[in-house]
């Protein structure tokens, strides 16, 4: 069976799971899995912040599966940052076509025969950057829990989308605000 890359392009699923309190499901999935640097210093930029010291502390202890991929634009919102300076919009976005651009991005995954499958919650532009390769699967969080029910890698789909949607844990509720740890 042919292995595929996994490519995460946003926050969105690491958040929904950290909701649930479901991040290891990814590990599951037994997979290499890429971030951008831009991507995961703005879903890891404060520690004070239990889902970014939580979400930071899982992909930091599981690399592998764990990939973090060095950009300009990674780089230069971290030099932002270390002037004092707020993060620039949509850095992560930015960082992400650096990526897909570069020699060692996308193409270059396509170029060894090995599918390709975007996990995102953002799916009209994952649709419109990747549609048109065939090797590049765009899925949702949502359709990666149902997959992986069928797989019966989890007993339950419908549980987890519960539990991001009415999270039992506290403090888990994105829309709370920033809760701080401590």
């Amino acid at each position: 069976m042919r292995r595929c890359r996994v490519l995460i392009p946003d926050a969105g699923p690491f958040n929904s799971l950290w909701v649930a309190n479901a991040l290891d499901l990814l590990l599951k999935l037994d997979l290499p899995i890429t971030l951008v640097d831009a991507v995961y210093d703005e879903m890891t930029s404060d520690l004070s912040y239990a889902k970014d010291a939580d979400v930071k502390a899982f992909v930091d202890s599981h690399r592998p599966p764990f990939h973090i991929v060095e950009t300009a634009q990674g780089q230069a919102e971290r030099e932002r940052r270390a002037r004092g300076e707020p993060p620039r919009r949509n850095a992560g976005e930015v960082a992400m076509a650096d990526f897909l651009t570069s020699e060692d991005g996308l193409d270059a995954w396509l170029d060894t025969g090995e599918p390709v499958v975007i996990l995102t919650e953002d799916m009209r532009a994952a649709r419109q950057l990747f549609l048109p390769e065939a090797r590049v699967h765009v899925l949702g969080t949502i359709g990666l829990l149902r997959g992986m029910e069928r797989m019966k890698m989890i007993a339950s789909a419908d549980d987890v989308l519960r539990e991001m949607q009415n999270p039992s844990g506290p403090g888990r509720r994105l829309s709370d605000g920033r809760n701080r740890r401590g």
